[in-house]
């Protein structure tokens, strides 16, 4: 059954592993709400998100919008050659589509500054 926007719209477990630890490592670990295939929010870091979700076939294109500028003082990201800074960002990752015992599941790799990102979003409502 192709996924459709009224399924992808809900509550999401947001979990994140990236291929390197450091100070500036993406770890956005949390909860978001799709609505219209959009979404903002605020990480335990103070980093803000908004994100768009587009479905291309059987798959879901996510890009996402970082901006780090009013987290506090020793949290940064990294650029794309990998040096920690305090703009915003963009990433873009086509995220695999699955229904694990009825449950949507999105999940996909975000690659910055050196660094690759898995993000798996369970929906949880």
């Amino acid at each position: 059954m192709p996924l459709t926007m009224d399924e992808l719209d809900g509550r999401y477990e947001i979990r994140t592993q990236s291929s390197e630890a450091g100070p500036h490592t993406l770890d956005s670990d949390g909860v978001t709400e799709i609505r219209d295939g959009l979404t903002w929010r605020k990480d335990k870091n103070g980093f803000i998100w908004e994100s768009a979700f587009t479905i291309t076939g059987d798959a879901v294109l996510m890009q996402s919008t970082l901006d780090p500028s009013h987290a506090p003082g020793g949290k940064f990201i990294t650029d794309e050659k990998g040096n920690p800074t305090k703009s915003i960002m963009t990433y873009k990752t086509v995220m695999a589509v699955s229904r694990d015992n009825g449950r949507l599941t999105l999940a996909g790799e975000i690659r910055h500054g050196g660094t690759v990102t898995r993000v798996t979003m369970s929906k949880i409502g």
